[in-house]
């Protein structure tokens, strides 16, 4: 059950970068995940669709990397995507 309350920090902490960013679409995301993280790009991609569905979809590429990092801890590495227009 750890990993539920990774995936929910990663999940807030992407939806506050899109919106101080305003980003409307994620294309690609990279996160970086301590290596005893059960958390992988499927289940990580499944969770994000189901708790920010306004946000990643089936166009999103999801990729993890494996990091040096503390339990309980992730990366957003990079978020591409689409911005409100100007």
């Amino acid at each position: 059950m750890h990993d539920t309350i990774l995936l929910n920090k990663i999940s807030q902490g992407l939806e506050g970068c899109c919106k101080s960013n305003k980003i409307l679409r994620i294309n690609r995301l990279t996160v970086i995940v301590n290596e005893n993280s059960h958390v992988n790009s499927d289940n990580l991609h499944e969770y994000l669709r189901s708790y920010n569905g306004n946000l990643v979809g089936d166009w999103t590429e999801i990729k993890t990397e494996i990091g040096d990092l503390p339990d309980q801890t992730a990366i957003i590495r990079n978020i591409e995507g689409d911005t409100a227009e100007k």
